[in-house]
């Protein structure tokens, strides 16, 4: 009753019950002078509700008659139910990560200190092979002199000992091709990238003391990047991996990008009640960053069905109700059964319609207030002449 009365109180405030007025009007001062229609102002033959129907199937409920113009004043629109596919979206939210299949973390595998610092800055972008720095370092050289001495000596099994230690530190092919031409030790040893990306972190500056421990730069591919986003327990049945995915991003607002899920953790965080659903997006024009904040939408399609707006579904809790429409003004009730899932702004309906019908999408709560008056004993214009 508190609701009834609420609904009645908001169509009040916005005009909405004026015909209704009117004509209680006219009940009350017939052979008084006044015509039935109404006041001056107040068109009486707009308003015109019909009984209740006997052929209503929903408790308490009875079809309401409500004529064109008056479905305007109390702005009632009408929708038609779709037989569409069931796209069942999950939304979330994430960052935008390297691909950490694509990442070095390099380290220096001798010790030395620094001679030269070929990249001295982050965001630099490599090639690779690419020299990063150069370093003296007195293993390197001992063990270029022992390769050479052994070499001379005829003594295979020994310079094969110490060409392996050398190719175990990076030297790459080229530098062991001049020491075997020139048989002349190189003083500094250079590190170079071991692939094409972008320096991310760089922990190293002339003359430092660097050892194995040291992680000196960080470089990552980043033509593919991930989004690291989650997804509630509850949403998990409409996620899979190689599902695809699309993705706008705040800093990009006119960009809207499609990738695809590519893990799912396998666990559940107990705090939030959360899995981390990660999606994989191609970068080659690198517009996506590290750190970027993303809005992510997974589609999960489920054959088709018929749907119908939200707004069209008065939920009572006993049972879900729509007004069907028949010859424009005439609004049925019927008790629909609805799949829990939304799809997008759509429930889809299980029994009760079928393709094709129209029902009322706004403007129902006043219907459904007229309609229970109906069955109660002749609508608003009952209640009101008595």
């Amino acid at each position: 009753m508190i609701a009834l009365g609420g609904g009645f109180w908001f169509a009040n405030s916005h005009g909405w019950l004026g015909p209704v007025y009117a004509w209680a009007y006219g009940l009350t001062h017939r052979g008084q002078g006044v015509n039935d229609a109404s006041p001056p102002g107040m068109d009486m033959k707009s308003m015109d509700m019909g009984q209740g129907s006997k052929d209503s199937q929903v408790p308490g409920h009875a079809a309401v008659t409500i004529p064109g113009e008056v479905q305007q004043r109390i702005g009632v629109t009408v929708g038609k139910v779709e037989q569409a596919p069931l796209r069942m979206s999950v939304r979330t939210v994430g960052i935008v990560e390297p691909n950490e299949t694509k990442v070095a973390r390099i380290h220096l595998k001798t010790e030395g200190w620094v001679e030269k610092v070929f990249v001295d800055y982050t965001g630099q972008k490599v090639k690779k092979g690419d020299p990063l720095l150069s370093i003296y370092s007195p293993q390197f050289l001992t063990t270029q002199q022992e390769y050479l001495n052994a070499r001379e000596a005829k003594q295979p099994a020994l310079a094969e000992l110490s060409r392996r230690r050398l190719e175990l530190w990076d030297v790459p092919a080229d530098e062991f091709k001049e020491l075997d031409n020139t048989g002349k030790v190189h003083k500094y040893l250079t590190l170079r990238s071991p692939l094409d990306g972008t320096v991310l972190t760089k922990n190293v500056f002339a003359g430092q003391y660097i050892t194995p421990q040291t992680e000196i730069y960080t470089v990552a591919d980043l033509s593919t990047v991930w989004v690291q986003a989650k997804a509630y327990e509850y949403e998990l049945l409409h996620v899979e991996k190689d599902q695809p995915a699309s993705v706008t991003l705040p800093a990009l607002p006119d960009q809207k990008l499609t990738g695809k899920v590519v893990f799912i953790q396998p666990t559940v965080d107990e705090k939030t009640r959360t899995v981390q659903v990660r999606v994989e997006l191609p970068n080659n024009e690198g517009l996506l960053r590290p750190g970027m904040f993303a809005h992510v939408v997974i589609q999960h399609m489920m054959g088709t069905g018929l749907l119908i707006p939200v707004s069209a579904v008065i939920r009572t809790g006993e049972r879900d109700i729509v007004f069907r429409v028949e010859a424009d003004d005439r609004f049925v009730p019927v008790v629909v059964q609805i799949n829990p899932v939304l799809f997008e702004d759509r429930f889809q309906i299980t029994t009760g319609l079928k393709a094709g019908d129209r029902v009322a999408t706004s403007a129902n709560f006043l219907i459904d207030s007229e309609s229970r008056l109906n069955a109660g004993g002749g609508g608003m214009a009952g209640k009101m002449g008595h």
